[in-house]
């Protein structure tokens, strides 16, 4: 048995098998709240051994995007400790309530649903212009 059939590859399937074997680019990491009290993330980080980050892995208007849905304190203690988050996906409450809309809806209200400023990408600060102007339904 030949390399790609052991990693269950069919490299008729790809033009070059050693794209295919590259660890895939994550999603850039955003958010819509930029408040965070310095004395819980100060207290988090000297207390704290793991620092959880629930992370919603999702498309709006047709690019991956990674969404902090909890745990932005933590992201930021994790930070200040020098130590990389563990990300997990969103509670059960959330699943449940995103499930029972249609993606068009599940789209538009992760677009429309701001905590306190507009969608930035985590690692550079900069706001997402392509998710600035809410999504109507109607569309």
């Amino acid at each position: 048995m030949n390399h790609s059939m052991k990693l269950g590859i069919q490299s008729r399937h790809f033009a070059n098998i050693g794209e295919a074997l590259q660890p895939q680019e994550q999603p850039p990491l955003i958010s819509s709240q930029r408040f965070l009290s310095d004395a819980v993330i100060k207290r988090k980080a000297k207390t704290f051994k793991v620092f959880v980050v629930r992370v919603h892995e999702c498309t709006l208007r047709g690019k991956r995007y990674r969404m902090i849905v909890d745990g932005h304190h933590n992201y930021a203690a994790a930070k200040r400790a020098g130590v990389e988050p563990t990300f997990s996906c969103p509670g059960n409450k959330f699943l449940r309530h995103l499930n029972k809309m249609t993606p068009r809806q599940q789209e538009a209200f992760l677009i429309n649903n701001l905590t306190d400023c507009e969608h930035y990408c985590v690692d550079t600060g900069e706001i997402v212009e392509e998710l600035v102007a809410p999504m109507e339904l109607s569309q």
